[in-house]
């Protein structure tokens, strides 16, 4: 049998559409369960911190893009804010704490040592598609602006399935390199900026195998 002919009669991997949100960090590492295609984490900003962040000039939010082991995630953010002048204080500590911390539970939920962690500015959108990452899976949190938008497959131009992410919240996305049975079935991609709101700050972090 040529190769052609065995993608042919190859089974169909079954596809992953269900969302889990919950109001604890543990329901990230549901990202495993069947069916299962994203968890999120329906926490909120604390207001002092979206208060603060918002009204930063946007040549003050830090940038980043690098890959750590997970243990020296924090150090890279504050590595970063530092580059951009961005103030010190209790708001700065807890951005670079948070990244911290979730680059640690994505280590847990995926058993990884290390990760590739990103911050994007941006005042366009940068993955207008509605897509599927390639990588095993993507934890994304908004900081500022609009949160991640996302919709079942074949459901993209049908606007009222596509749902959004809060902003603040936290989600885990599986991606087209995750190594379970089931491919995923849902879709997301960043949202259309908000006219005159200014630049968004995206926290993205990847597994590093």
């Amino acid at each position: 049998m040529s190769l052609a002919e065995a993608e042919v009669h190859r089974p169909l991997r079954a596809k992953a559409r269900n969302v889990l949100m919950g109001r604890e960090p543990d329901i990230l590492a549901e990202i495993d369960a069947p069916g299962v295609a994203a968890t999120i984490w329906t926490r909120t900003c604390d207001q002092d911190f979206q208060s603060w962040i918002d009204a930063l000039p946007f040549e003050q939010l830090p940038e980043l893009r690098t890959i750590v082991p997970v243990h020296l995630a924090e150090a890279a953010a504050i590595a970063a804010c530092d580059q951009a002048n961005m103030p010190k204080g209790p708001e700065m500590d807890m951005l670079t704490g948070d990244v911290g911390a979730l680059a640690m539970m994505l280590a847990k939920s995926l058993n990884i040592r290390q990760v590739r962690v990103r911050l994007d500015v941006s005042n366009e959108v940068m993955c207008p598609k509605f897509d599927v990452d390639n990588v095993p899976a993507r934890l994304l949190c908004t900081y500022r602006g609009k949160g991640t938008e996302y919709v079942p497959m074949g459901q993209e131009n049908d606007q009222q399935s596509v749902r959004q992410v809060t902003r603040g919240a936290v989600a885990l996305f599986r991606g087209g390199a995750w190594h379970g049975e089931e491919r995923t079935g849902l879709f997301h991609r960043s949202p259309n900026p908000e006219p005159g709101r200014g630049h968004r700050l995206l926290l993205v972090i990847d597994p590093v195998e």
